[in-house]
């Protein structure tokens, strides 16, 4: 589900440096270090944590967000950089994302038969009628040829 939700791949990177004793900071920057460091989400969490170390606006950033789980993720990553407890918040918004996962998947595979009924179409059906009149036609030319 990393790939599909980078968020969450984030979340559980700050989980477990929660859970190690670390700071918020450090899962952030173990998560930025990752194989995910390349992803539009990656450039959105270095702007933020550029306006927070530089006492900017950092809710500019969150609001230029489209996806609410990437918003709400990014406002519990403030209030635990300011340093309040969000471990309670972290797990309710995994499970959110998670759930959202799980729709995103259900829904994609619900539109995978029609999009399989394509090639079908297109090539099978086309070979099997060949098959089928193939024998015919040529019986047919044969006729004519006499």
């Amino acid at each position: 589900m990393e790939g599909l939700a980078p968020p969450l791949a984030c979340l559980i990177e700050i989980q477990s440096a929660l859970q190690n004793g670390e700071a918020v900071r450090q899962g952030l920057a173990r998560y930025l270090r990752g194989p995910q460091a390349a992803n539009p989400f990656a450039t959105d969490i270095k702007s933020f944590l550029f306006a927070w170390d530089q006492g900017q606006d950092w809710k500019i950033v969150v609001r230029k967000l489209r996806s609410p789980h990437r918003r709400a993720l990014l406002e519990i990553v403030a209030t635990g950089l300011s340093g309040q407890p969000i471990q309670a918040h972290l797990t309710e918004l995994q499970t959110e994302i998670t759930d959202a996962c799980d729709l995103e998947i259900r829904r994609h595979l619900e539109v995978l038969p029609l999009k399989m009924l394509a090639p079908l179409l297109l090539f099978q059906f086309p070979a099997f009628l060949l098959l089928m009149f193939g024998p015919l036609l040529k019986r047919l030319l044969e006729e004519l040829n006499r």
